[in-house]
């Protein structure tokens, strides 16, 4: 079942002490790209986060925006008491050993690496938001893939739809083709007719022939109707492939207009060119639908 590469997931989770929320959401792209906006808390969870997105999803940009708030006055820094005692005792017997009389500063003490420190005073506390961020994180990529899935229904039947159509038009275009050569061939003689009418020269079935076979070969798309008709039959297997498959329909809408455009060089009938104008057209919108498929 073919994915569309747009969708959107939430999740949340609050208690007594704190909220944490989870947003997915996913749009178009050629490749993965995995844009995270985490708080400083769950920095380190970075990793692990693209990591599980990684393993679901082949193709778009996916935005995950992880909202964290607590209710405890929990400070920013924190001062590290032993740290400080240790520079102190320190600094205190080198003093006496050159004999210096100089204070030993508190502001001094404070810019001393390691004194003061930033957070995760409680590592335990730490490990349980990220245990229920990693929660959330799997449930909000859950309603995206679902979102995404429903979408990719739609674009299939979209493009199946168009398929078929397609189809009904390039059978039109198959009974055309050979009809064109009849209708040159009656011209031609009527023509030739016309002009040598009164005249003492003979045109003579061959020349009549070699300019007939020339234009036939000139025209004729048949090669062309069957290979379009294999790529859309590629292009059916993908549509209910269980795999991946934007890149590969991107290919076989090219391939379609390739040999569109060429039926298009050779047709020189004002009713086939109309067809395949038309073909084009359906061609054109299976693309665009295509653009949004994993």
């Amino acid at each position: 079942m073919i994915k569309s590469m747009t969708g959107f997931g939430s999740a949340d989770y609050r208690d007594e002490e704190r909220i944490v929320q989870v947003e997915l959401r996913s749009v178009n792209n050629r490749f993965l790209k995995i844009d995270l906006r985490l708080p400083d808390i769950l920095q380190t969870f970075e990793g692990e986060i693209e990591r599980s997105i990684r393993k679901r999803i082949s193709r778009g940009t996916i935005l995950v925006n992880v909202n964290y708030q607590s209710f405890k006055q929990e400070p920013e820094y924190f001062l590290n008491s032993n740290k400080v005692k240790e520079y102190y005792s320190l600094l205190k017997d080198i003093r006496k050993e050159i004999g210096s009389r100089e204070r030993i500063s508190i502001h001094s003490l404070l810019l001393l690496p390691g004194v003061l420190q930033k957070g995760r005073k409680n590592q335990g506390n730490v490990d349980e938001i990220i245990s229920i961020c990693g929660k959330l994180i799997q449930e909000a990529l859950e309603k995206m893939l679902e979102m995404r899935a429903i979408e990719g229904r739609h674009l299939g039947e979209d493009i199946e739809q168009r398929k078929n159509s397609l189809l009904s038009v390039l059978e039109k275009v198959e009974s055309r083709a050979p009809m064109i050569v009849e209708e040159y061939s009656k011209r031609l003689k009527d023509r030739a007719t016309s002009l040598l009418e009164g005249t003492d020269i003979e045109l003579s079935d061959g020349h009549l022939y070699r300019e007939i076979a020339i234009f036939a070969e000139r025209c004729d798309v048949s090669e062309e109707i069957n290979r379009l008709k294999s790529h859309l039959n590629q292009l059916q297997e993908a549509l209910h492939s269980d795999e991946p498959t934007g890149r590969k329909l991107d290919f076989i809408v090219q391939e379609m207009f390739r040999e569109t455009n060429t039926m298009c060089s050779k047709a020189n009938d004002s009713i086939l060119l109309k067809d395949l104008v038309d073909i084009k057209t359906e061609i054109e919108k299976i693309r665009e639908q295509a653009f949004n498929i994993e």
